[in-house]
């Protein structure tokens, strides 16, 4: 039996047996994974409000070579999140967050990279306007997409080379992975429309961390729009599409205009 020490962040945890707790977290070093906390909904268990869900947290967890399930024998809590379950609209994006990066990480595949985002992307959700929930989803999946291998093409025409960032409106192909130049475009293809401000910004998503971000957001024109190029970005280069039913719930209960 080995014994562990890292960073992680808990993405949600549900009831096992009388008093304990199924921890599905992500851990700075190990990656996606479930772990189990004996006693922690135990009043007395020194526990007790350490593993809630998008917190930040120290753990110290024992795992047994012949054993699937590691046990977690110590919790510090670095960044709680709280302010996060206090707003329905704040939760339904930190969800659909894990959503997420649980549909598009494996278990047990550890990135430090991931790891950081997460965590950035999380205290950003916490702390930030309503105005910005949107700006910060999108933000973490282009990146997510990016570090995992998926960055799309918006300076270049995918299938010319030619340089496009000087062009007012440009296409977007999330079949072919970016920007396609006018006369390089199939009359019959399905793309997306980008002014020169909108791949600023997404290009500075790209380019900045999340936590740097601060002072940039999307129009709610764009909002819609990034979401829509981001999601089908995903749905064609990767098998993982999230459901995304947090966001889903939200879109239900959102009242008429």
């Amino acid at each position: 039996m080995s014994l562990h020490k890292t960073d992680a962040v808990i993405l949600r945890n549900s009831r096992s047996g009388e008093s304990s707790l199924l921890v599905y977290c992500y851990l700075k070093d190990g990656g996606r994974m479930n772990l189990l906390a004996k006693g922690a909904r135990n009043p007395k268990s020194v526990m007790v409000g350490r593993l809630e869900p998008f917190g930040h947290v120290e753990l110290l967890y024992y795992q047994s070579n012949s054993e699937k399930l590691g046990m977690i024998s110590q919790a510090e809590v670095i960044r709680n999140n709280q302010e996060i379950s206090g707003d329905i609209r704040r939760l339904a994006f930190a969800s659909a967050v894990v959503e997420v990066l649980e549909a598009m990480t494996p278990q047990g595949e550890s990135n430090a990279e991931i790891f950081t985002l997460l965590q950035k992307a999380l205290y950003e959700l916490n702390y930030c306007h309503g105005s910005k929930y949107d700006f910060y989803f999108s933000a973490f999946l282009l990146k997510l997409l990016s570090i995992s291998g998926f960055r799309p093409e918006l300076n270049h025409c995918v299938k010319t080379g030619v340089d496009l960032s000087d062009e007012d409106e440009v296409m977007f192909s999330a079949e072919q992975g970016g920007l396609v130049s006018r006369g390089a475009a199939d009359p019959n293809g399905r793309y997306f429309k980008l002014n020169k401000g909108i791949r600023k910004v997404l290009n500075l998503i790209l380019s900045t961390d999340i936590d740097k971000l601060s002072g940039v957001n999307f129009s709610a024109d764009q909002k819609n729009l990034v979401r829509a190029l981001v999601m089908k970005f995903l749905s064609v280069h990767t098998e993982r599409k999230p459901a995304l039913t947090s966001l889903d719930f939200l879109d239900r209960i959102k009242p008429a205009d």
